[in-house]
């Protein structure tokens, strides 16, 4: 079937159609409920070195090699399971990753988080990165680091206004569209084809339920015994012979009779079937002469 074929049959079948489109825009109105857009914000958190390292004078931004260890630390803590539960508390749809930021060379942390309402996004990413320094100096508390030893954090930026993210709201908006369009031209389609296969069944033998208007439906009850009689009267018995037909006498020019003779029944052809009293006649012509002959 071409592409204006399946244009026919949709215009053919506008009621379907209509159906179909109708359905196709609750199924795009259900999917953007139930997939609707989420929010993004990401923070960057830098370690410093301590004063220790840096030493009198120094530039803290010259001593960030070693500081790998203890961002990977942080990191760890921030994955963990009672981390994870402790701030995504206030909101269900609360989701956020802290990883050693790639894109640098140095002990950067990155922090993006993810929520149904932009509020809760720039809420949650703010307690998360107001936590790393105190959760930074904790963990080296615990350790015994002496104070001038001790790593120091700094916010390097962060989101004032969560972005809004519809990828998964487009992609469930496309597989509703394409899902509910592709059923309303197969079911447009085969609609279409069930009344043209019927249409051509009745223009071929006819309805089969109703029967043909030219025919009388006679019904022996109302039509009485005087109906009847014709039909009796016009049907042969079963025991009659057919009426017998006669072929006319036509006599070939090779066996017509001498001008002024007698006629000769005997030179007719033999498929002439003449009375009985002629044929009595030539019997009893016959014997007489055969008893001529014997005197």
């Amino acid at each position: 079937m071409s592409f204006l074929d399946v244009i026919a049959a949709l215009g053919r079948r506008w009621i379907v159609t209509v159906i179909g489109l109708l359905a196709t825009a609750g199924l795009i109105y259900g999917a953007s409920t139930i997939e609707p857009p989420v929010y993004t914000a990401r923070g960057l958190v830098l370690l410093v070195p301590s004063e220790q390292m840096v030493g009198k004078g120094g530039n803290p931004f010259l001593a960030l090699g070693g500081l790998d260890l203890p961002a990977r630390v942080v990191v760890a803590y921030y994955e963990s399971d009672a981390a994870k539960a402790r701030f995504t508390s206030g909101s269900t749809d609360a989701e956020y990753v802290v990883a050693i930021e790639e894109s640098t060379r140095g002990p950067v942390i990155s922090v993006d988080v993810t929520d149904s309402t932009p509020e809760a996004t720039l809420a949650t990413l703010e307690e998360i990165t107001a936590s790393i320094p105190v959760e930074l100096r904790r963990l080296q508390e615990e350790v015994d680091a002496p104070e001038n030893a001790i790593v120091s954090t700094l916010t390097l930026t962060k989101d004032e206004k969560a972005e809004a993210d519809n990828s998964g709201t487009v992609r469930m908006i496309i597989a509703a569209a394409g899902l509910g369009l592709v059923a309303t031209v197969v079911g447009a389609v085969a609609v279409d084809g069930l009344f043209r296969s019927r249409a051509r069944g009745r223009k071929q033998g006819g309805s089969p339920d109703a029967a043909p208007a030219d025919q009388p439906s006679a019904e022996p009850e109302a039509a009485g015994p005087e109906a009847a009689k014709p039909a009796q009267q016009s049907a042969p018995a079963a025991g009659d012979k057919p009426p017998t037909v006669r072929l006319p006498a036509v006599r070939p020019p090779s066996v017509q009779p001498p001008a002024g003779g007698p006629a000769d029944d005997r030179a007719l052809p033999p498929w002439h079937n003449p009375p009985r009293d002629s044929r009595d006649k030539r019997r009893d012509e016959a014997a007489a002469r055969a008893a001529a002959e014997s005197r």
